[in-house]
């Protein structure tokens, strides 16, 4: 296990993350408008359990990590290709069942699921190659 990559991986990938739910989460608003808050089941936003919500894109980056720590060596040894292979097996492992839950049980409106499609099939990738990069460089 590689603590120092994988550290530096969650907090990089942890703020590419978040700046993707904001950009994803803008274009989707502009599409078809929603309010994450308005949501049924969702916290209020003044409930101080709801600062947890923020931390998603780091526990994602850091659980991926792991991952991307063990099965790196059986991706591609091209940067660009390793990235866009682990950002699909995100997608695949992450997105799609979660949003297919989500529709399955769940009254979301349409530009939730257009936020959390961008940010699988762009996102991911780009949080793949950002894994490959830092992998690479041998830190």
């Amino acid at each position: 296990m590689h603590g120092k990559k994988i550290l530096i991986a969650t907090l990089a990938g942890g703020l590419l993350l978040t700046l993707c739910e904001v950009i994803f989460g803008q274009v989707a608003n502009a599409v078809a408008p929603y309010d994450i808050f308005a949501i049924g089941g969702m916290r209020s936003p003044t409930d101080p359990v709801m600062l947890l919500f923020f931390a998603y894109p780091f526990v994602l980056a850091f659980t991926s990590s792991l991952v991307f720590d063990t099965v790196e060596k059986a991706l591609d040894r091209q940067l660009l290709r390793k990235g866009i292979a682990f950002g699909v097996i995100l997608l695949l492992l992450v997105t799609i069942p979660s949003l297919f839950v989500i529709f399955s049980s769940m009254g979301y409106p349409l530009g939730f699921y257009i936020a959390n499609i961008l940010t699988g099939i762009i996102g991911f990738p780009l949080l793949g190659y950002l894994f490959a990069w830092i992998w690479a460089k041998g830190w």
